[in-house]
């Protein structure tokens, strides 16, 4: 033993051990910072009854009360934590000092352990669970500040009950904001500095944490004189002079990381004075962002002066803060006052109202003050109301405060649902607007559009691992305040031009904040743009706007539309309605959508089917068909007209003859047995059952003068030229017949009868079974969209004339409602609200031919704005709707001019 070695210092213990003695000894540091050191075990029930109430005060509903889209500044933070997480920078923009950055990092790090910005639902809802944990991990600090002040278990549950009852702090510390994440520092801070045990080890504690809470916002410095005084107060018996000195180190070392990281950066002052030569040898130029003009400014936002009672502290406190809880805040505000005077004699009381008053000056200072701020005050507002209760509350009996405490709480809530306060935070949900809303543009705008947005959905449409959107998020998002503010935005992304704008995600009260901020670029793009969509909900409201331009993001809709037209209706060549049956209009259909995107494997495989299952033996095609057989053996003259020039335009496109040939057989048959000659012209019928007695059946919607220009090409035996000039004078012709009502609106009849005798009454009201064959409905309807085709493909003037002349009614409804109405009266009465697709493609046609400056508006929230996103593509209005899917496609390729002439250099198409 003589040699034994002798170690040098104690033994240390293994790491197990070491590891284990490190937890229990944080454990009962934690447990002291929250509970304090009190040994009655009704005290520390009374703490986990607070925590409890806490938790269902602030956790029920928090999700959906306030509306996730009421306050920009969640999305502003959890933006900038996703910026720390995603792409390692403190903000996704330029970053220029408006706020230090503590707690959002703080936010990104909860977001990091906790499951990623998904985890709890929409990104604020994370945000708004870490903020729930911050409120319950501040109200046994809080009853132990009022236990330490002198306040017997009855006062300090008193604040605390408060804290989580009242509706002003509830609903205030629900929201995602860096004042909670100061306030959580700031008493961890008071907490360590009034340590029973007295260690200096928590005095440095202390002056970190305080710096850490500046670091989360700034506006915790207008607590430091109090803490300076208490400071010295609490801590000269115990360390002497020590401990002033030992409080502001580390509170400064941990402040001066903010203007060291501005210096590092070459932003610590502003352009023209830099002083980074003298450390650092080197300058960052003239134009760049700085601390020192970031800190002016915020201390210079003005909000009017303290005796000015129309300034903004006093309208919040009358519009607001004392209307939420008058309890709280005028109680609260009296209580600071008396406080301040009893603390003349009493030094504890001092320091309560010190606690409030400063918070209180710094609202009422007269700078700029936003509703929200009140959570710097909330906390000590409680404090100095149980301080002041707390020479009452202490005579009582001991065995009535509990009592007492439940009757105190009772009488809270039944005041604070009373007052029409506490419900909705517990009942409403507001956030139902932003959820559909951000779930509807993530799946449905384009990834490639470039946005400008609200802060608040954000990070919710831009992350890529995005709930709403398994295509990932939308990547060129700008924060509508850095469109105004930011160069590397306005100048850098936008080129300061509203053309380059695609969407805006909209709110009440935006379009102010665009003209308060000079936000020119924003201005001038809602000026250019016109609401796609709007969601409300209980108060909540959001809305999109798509800017009045064809961008290329709009090209993925026609691209999306046909592959669900494909996946869903397409069943090897038949498009299948949902009843099983295979219409002759939806083959026609499908045939030009093929032949107008050069899909010709499609278009092949689309008149296999249709020449085995539907062509008759006379070169006309069957009606319909269903389970192997056909169905409906009559033929449609707008489906043999529609696929003869599919198979003509497809035939000339590809260099097919056998197509070109296939066309002209059914463009002779159409003119053998659906053309009529009357007074020596030619009409085309509805079809070869349209011959009644002495009459034929005509259909104005069947009228497709394109393709007739190109049967005139192939089929030079027949007049289709004729065809055309017949079909042009119906059109003139039939507004004209008023059959008898008062007036009219100029609009083409579904159907109408056709004199075959001819003569001044050739045109005649049809007689249909439960039905008035003079209504402007689905089948008129298409008359505007296939003449709007044929100027857009051949210039006729005659087209362009038709437009004109019988537009004024449709125009003016358009641009009253935004909308066309599905069915009206020949005179123009309404018939049928609801709009369909085939009068939105109508009267896109027909606004893009003679006012395009209203095609946008009804293209926004007509087609875009009725578009729903599957895995498999985009669908409008019902998915299992063959007919809205097809002329869903028209319309958009029509306005987006995606119908290509078949010679472009050449005007006889």
């Amino acid at each position: 033993m003589a040699n034994a070695a002798i170690p040098f210092g104690p033994t240390r213990r293994p790491f197990p051990a070491r590891l284990l003695s490190l937890f229990k000894n944080g454990a009962a540091a934690s447990r002291t910072l929250l509970l304090g050191q009190a040994k009655d075990r009704r005290e520390r029930v009374l703490v986990l009854v607070l925590l409890l109430v806490g938790l269902v005060a602030h956790g029920f509903n928090m999700f959906n009360f306030p509306a996730i889209t009421l306050l920009d500044d969640e999305g502003i933070y959890t933006a900038q934590a996703w910026s720390v997480l995603r792409i390692g920078q403190l903000t996704p923009y330029t970053y220029f000092y408006d706020h230090s950055p503590v707690g959002w990092i703080m936010i990104a790090g909860w977001m990091w352990v906790s499951g990623g910005f998904h985890a709890f639902g929409a990104v604020i809802d994370g945000a708004r669970l870490m903020m729930l944990l911050m409120h319950l991990a501040m109200v046994p600090m809080l009853y132990r500040l009022a236990r330490k002040l002198g306040c017997v278990p009855l006062a300090a549950g008193l604040a605390t009950l408060l804290f989580s009852l009242s509706p002003l702090a509830t609903f205030y510390q629900r929201f995602v904001l860096l004042d909670s994440i100061m306030l959580f520092w700031m008493l961890i801070s008071l907490n360590l500095l009034l340590d029973d045990e007295g260690r200096l080890s928590r005095v440095i504690l202390s002056g970190f944490a305080f710096g850490l809470g500046v670091l989360s916002k700034e506006t915790g410095i207008f607590l430091l004189p109090v803490m300076v005084y208490m400071v010295w107060y609490f801590r000269r018996k115990h360390q002497g002079r020590f401990p002033l000195l030992s409080w502001l180190v580390p509170m400064a070392i941990v402040v001066s990381w903010y203007p060291l990281y501005a210096l590092l950066k070459g932003e610590l002052l502003p352009a023209g004075i830099n002083l980074n030569f003298l450390f650092l040898n080197f300058n960052t130029g003239s134009n760049h962002v700085s601390l020192f003009e970031a800190l002016s400014w915020q201390a210079t936002r003005g909000g009017g002066g303290l005796t000015d009672l129309n300034n903004m502290f006093w309208q919040l406190v009358r519009g607001d803060w004392a209307v939420r809880d008058p309890i709280l805040f005028i109680g609260g505000s009296v209580a600071i006052i008396l406080n301040l005077v009893w603390g003349i004699r009493n030094r504890r009381a001092l320091i309560a109202g010190a606690l409030g008053f400063l918070p209180l000056f710094y609202l009422g200072r007269g700078g700029l003050v936003l509703n929200y701020y009140i959570l710097f005050l909330i906390p000590f507002l409680c404090l100095n109301l149980a301080f002041l209760l707390n020479p009452v509350l202490a005579r009582l009996p001991r065995r009535i405060g509990p009592v007492v405490g439940v009757v105190l709480a009772a009488g809270l809530v039944a005041f604070y649902w009373a007052s029409g306060q506490f419900g909705p935070l517990y009942t409403a949900n507001p956030s139902i607007a932003g959820r559909q809303a951000m779930e509807w543009i993530s799946q449905n705008v384009p990834p490639e559009s470039k946005i400008i947005t609200r802060d608040d959905v954000w990070t919710d449409l831009r992350e890529p691992d995005n709930k709403f959107n398994p295509r990932g998020g939308l990547p060129y998002l700008y924060s509508h305040w850095k469109v105004g503010g930011d160069p590397a935005i306005y100048e850098g992304v936008f080129k300061q031009d509203w053309r380059n704008v695609d969407y805006l995600i909209m709110s009440p009260g935006l379009e102010a904040v665009f003209k308060g901020t000079n936000d020119k670029l924003a201005l001038e793009a809602l000026a250019h743009a016109h609401r796609v969509k709007r969601w409300t909900s209980e108060g909540a409201e959001l809305e999109l706007w798509k800017v009045e331009k064809v961008s290329p993001a709009d090209q993925e809709l026609l691209s999306d539309s046909s592959a669900y037209l494909s996946h869903q209706f397409d069943k090897q060549g038949a498009f299948t309605e949902a009843d099983g049956s295979v219409r002759a209009e939806n083959q026609s259909n499908a045939l030009l959508r093929a032949a107008w995107t050069d899909d010709r494997a499609g278009f092949e495989r689309v008149w296999k089917w249709t020449g085995a299952n539907l062509l008759r033996a006379d070169g006309l095609l069957a009606g319909a068909w269903q389970k192997g057989k056909v169905t409906e053996a009559a033929n449609t003259s707008v489906a043999d007209s529609d696929t003869a020039y599919a198979l003509m335009y497809a035939g000339r496109r590809w260099n097919d003859p056998a197509l070109v040939e296939a066309g002209r057989k059914l463009a002779g048959a159409i003119w053998e047995h659906n053309v009529a000659l009357v007074d020596g012209a030619p009409y085309l019928l509805a079809g070869e059952w349209a011959w009644r007695d002495g009459q034929g059946v005509v259909n104005p919607g069947y009228f497709a003068p394109y393709a007739y220009r190109l049967f005139a090409e192939v089929d030079p035996a027949h007049d289709w030229k004729a065809l055309i000039a017949s079909g042009y004078k119906m059109l003139d012709e039939l507004p004209a017949q008023k059959f008898g009502a008062k007036q009219s609106a100029w609009l083409p009849p579904d159907w109408i009868a056709l004199n075959l005798a001819g003569g001044a009454d050739k045109w005649q009201p049809l007689k249909l079974e439960g039905q008035d064959s003079l209504r402007y409905g689905s089948e008129a309807a298409q008359v505007a969209w296939r003449i709007a085709l044929d100027w857009r493909l051949s210039s006729d003037p005659r087209a362009m004339n038709y437009l004109k002349a019988h537009s004024d009614f449709l125009k003016d409804e358009a641009g009253r409602k935004g909308y066309l109405s599905g069915v009206y009266a020949h005179d123009g009465t309404l018939v049928q609200d609801a709009p369909s697709q085939i009068s939105t493609a109508s009267g896109l046609a027909l606004l893009q031919a003679v006012a395009p400056t209203q095609v946008h508006r009804l293209y926004a929230s007509e087609v875009m704005g009725r578009t729903n996103r599957l895995p498999t593509g985009i669908y409008w209005r019902t998915p299992g709707d063959l007919t809205s899917q097809d002329w869903g496609w028209f319309a958009t390729a029509l306005y987006l001019d995606a119908l290509p002439k078949l010679y472009p250099d050449d005007t006889r198409l």
